[in-house]
């Protein structure tokens, strides 16, 4: 045992080295290791091996100096144009818009899933009701059982023809934001594409969803990877062309894939492919491997692995395979649809604190290493907002999390958190924003004061949503003097 504790104790002091930072128990992703693209050469570290002798006694709070790289906040728009049974839902409503705002997204993109492959825009048309488009503008010639039945469905508002694309560009002007494009690269046009560029004044567009899947890949490329890249490559020199500063992504195997088709597909593509940057994507069910059993505590490890080792990888990974490419996660979310129910948390408390720790993982691990996930997208409004318009637990922390995200601002450097809880946040003018997660049955004590940048600074708990357990649906808000309940979600302030 002696020898044990010496082994280990010589570990937490290499650790500490390497890392330069302290981390409370039981927050075992905290900061995240300096260089991403060697960490596959690096065993998996884990904090809590050195969390025992670093309970805060005081919170320090350090401005970074670094940006916060906002387009991490773009959200998706799969399935919000209608709801069951595909009755059709007017997004440019006053409430709806409202609702969306409250999220303060960065950007919101269009359009997405597998409709990608068959959505096509109507050039010239701007019209939301009564124009010449409808719903995805699906092509007639298309078989009407593709996409349960929607490629032959028509929506109508009022008795009015309901286009999607044109409610969606309403909506981010009315937000605003960012538009963000998803282009039919399998059977649309590059016209069609330029058109959604105008209409939207995007920062990214992206070329294909899982190209290399299904009918995609048999029937439209010849399960040829050299044909999608030819066809890439054509427009996206079309499109540099009009728009020049738009930036272009590929379509390629999610990073955790090991399929061999998938193998063929990354090399075609690791050479001569004109694009800016290459997709991936971080859903809770893939991130965790299928490893979620129902039994919590072991649970608790694997959503730990995921950040302290399992994304790491995963971008060491991709930014191996494509030097030189921008990372964008094209999808990461809590409940994935296509999971066959694999996931023992949809809904609950630890399942939607899924949120905090990416949006932690993302903004510290941008802080140290130059921003390398360039942009994420949160898949999908829909499942933040249901089909009765029902907000969810996940809706109502992803709103807290988003006052980080509505200004520009400066990531935090937190030095050290109260045990048992993970703490992150940013700087806004003189405002410190901060985020607390506490994922145990204890409350802790928050101090009145905290070391902002060398000052100590009254805080304020804006908001505070709590759960009666980590496995419950259940949730509500509560007010605090600075006593955080147990599996607790906390917004505070200071100035």
């Amino acid at each position: 045992m002696q020898s044990l504790r010496a082994f280990y104790l010589l570990q937490a002091f290499f650790l500490l080295m390497f890392i330069g930072k302290v981390n409370a128990k039981d927050a075992p992703f905290n900061h995240f290791p300096k260089n991403a693209t060697c960490i596959l050469s690096v065993e998996p570290w884990d904090n809590r091996l050195i969390g025992q002798d670093t309970i805060a006694t005081e919170i320090m709070v350090y401005d970074s100096r670094r940006a916060l790289n906002r387009s991490i906040w773009t959200f998706s728009t799969s399935d919000i144009f209608f709801r069951k049974a595909l009755t059709p839902f007017d997004v440019t409503r006053q409430d709806y818009v409202e609702t969306i705002r409250l999220l303060h997204p960065y950007a919101v993109a269009f359009s997405e899933g597998k409709t990608s492959d068959w959505a096509r825009q109507v050039v010239g048309d701007t019209i939301v009701l009564g124009g010449a488009g409808n719903g995805f503008n699906i092509p007639s010639w298309v078989p009407s059982d593709i996409l349960q039945g929607m490629s032959s469905h028509k929506f109508f508002i009022d008795g009015k023809s309901y286009d999607f694309f044109n409610a969606y560009v309403k909506l981010i002007h009315e937000l605003p934001s960012k538009g963000y494009i998803l282009g039919n690269i399998m059977t649309g046009t590059c016209k069609e594409v330029i058109w959604m560029i105008k209409r939207t004044h995007p920062e990214y567009v992206q070329l294909g969803l899982e190209q290399m899947r299904g009918e995609a890949f048999t029937k439209y490329w010849n399960k040829d990877p050299s044909r999608y890249k030819r066809k890439f490559n054509i427009w996206a020199d079309s499109i540099r062309t009009v728009y020049p500063g738009v930036k272009i992504i590929a379509d390629i195997p999610p990073s955790h894939s090991n399929n061999q088709t998938d193998q063929a597909w990354i090399k075609e593509l690791q050479t001569g492919l004109k694009a800016d940057g290459v997709r991936d994507y971080w859903h809770l069910h893939w991130m965790s491997r299928g490893q979620f059993s129902g039994n919590y505590e072991k649970d608790k490890q694997v959503m730990y692995s995921i950040f302290s080792t399992t994304l790491p990888e995963l971008i060491a990974k991709n930014k191996r395979l494509f030097p030189g490419k921008e990372l964008i996660i094209d999808q990461w979310s809590v409940s994935l649809t296509g999971d066959g129910g694999r996931n023992p948390y949809k809904r609950t408390f630890f399942g939607t604190s899924y949120i905090p720790r990416m949006v932690q993982f993302m903004i510290e691990f941008n802080r140290d290493h130059n921003d390398v996930i360039a942009s994420a997208k949160y898949e999908n409004l829909k499942q933040l907002i249901g089909n009765k318009g029902t907000k969810s637990m996940e809706f109502e922390v992803t709103r807290m999390i988003a006052n980080l995200f509505s200004e520009p601002a400066n990531v935090l450097d937190i030095k050290s958190v109260l045990a048992g809880t993970i703490m992150f946040g940013v700087k806004a003018g003189n405002q410190y924003k901060l985020i607390l997660l506490n994922d145990q049955e204890e409350a802790v004590q928050l101090p009145k004061e905290i070391n902002f940048d060398g000052r100590l600074l009254t805080i304020h708990i804006k908001e505070a949503l709590a759960s009666p357990g980590p496995t419950s649906t259940e949730w509500s808000s509560y007010s605090s003097n600075g006593s955080i309940n147990g599996y607790s979600i906390v917004y505070i302030t200071a100035q």
